[in-house]
């Protein structure tokens, strides 16, 4: 019998809670430990409709990067998102999961996994972050210039559009941070990339790259990281080949592109 701790005590092995930022929340956020499992359903996000499909499929966890409880929670009611998708998970007898920071910095974890949708090879850690090592960099399979880069990206990562500036060389070498990155710019280019993949980035970050002659790409805070999803079901399959292991066809980036 595999239970919800079985899986919790292999994740934290992978991503261990020393990876994760001192004001994260990640572990077993609801749920009983001593729950047997059978179904798993791994998702970038926890949202409504998450709970709605693992409920459907018979799942008994929920494993997802994006922590479901996140901020101080004071009641659990129908009132808001999070209340109603807690009481679905509890109604269900869902037990959820969450890897967040721990899993950005992890080994095969989500940079790892970014590095891996962009087919950067050599690839090597970037920047030490609080408690481990944060974003990544590596080569391209061939030099591009910047336009035909950020099409490459878009493909690689089905991003609904993508935002860049065009730093006015040719690129090779790339640095990837998932999610909110842009402060690993100076670390980029002294890593030596002439082009910076990330999830979320402010027109003063746009303005300074372009003056720096780095090619900065934001292609979506979900894009960057939804390749992490992937990893996480094929890592519990690996480790727990009886289990029943599926991506989410719910999830899906909030952010829409006319």
């Amino acid at each position: 019998m595999i239970t919800v701790q079985d899986i919790l005590t292999f994740l934290e092995g992978f991503a261990p809670y020393e990876l994760a930022e001192s004001w994260d929340n990640v572990g077993l956020l609801a749920g009983d430990r001593v729950q047997p499992v059978s179904s798993v359903l791994c998702a970038l996000d926890i949202t409504e409709q998450v709970v709605e499909e693992a409920a459907a499929l018979g799942a008994q966890l929920i494993v997802a990067h994006h922590p479901a409880i996140f901020t101080s929670v004071s009641r659990v009611t129908a009132d808001d998102t999070t209340g109603r998708l807690l009481r679905a998970a509890i109604r269900n007898e869902i037990a959820l999961i969450c890897m967040h920071t721990n899993a950005d910095c992890a080994q095969g974890g989500v940079n790892d996994a970014l590095a891996a949708a962009l087919f950067l090879t050599g690839v090597s850690n970037m920047e030490a972050g609080e408690n481990g090592m944060l974003g990544r960099v590596g080569t391209l399979p061939r030099e591009m210039q910047p336009e035909e880069f950020v099409r490459y990206v878009k493909d690689c990562l089905n991003a609904g559009g993508v935002r860049y500036c065009d730093g006015g060389r040719a690129i090779r070498r790339v640095a990837v941070g998932g999610g909110a990155c842009g402060k690993m710019m100076d670390q980029a280019l002294a890593k030596g990339a002439e082009a910076f993949v990330i999830g979320d980035c402010s027109y003063d970050l746009m303005q300074r790259a372009q003056a720096l002659g780095l090619t900065l790409v934001d292609a979506g805070h979900f894009p960057t990281e939804n390749p992490m999803t992937a990893v996480f079901a094929e890592q519990i399959r690996g480790a727990f080949p009886k289990l029943t292991v599926k991506t989410s066809a719910k999830h899906a980036d909030c952010i829409q592109f006319i």
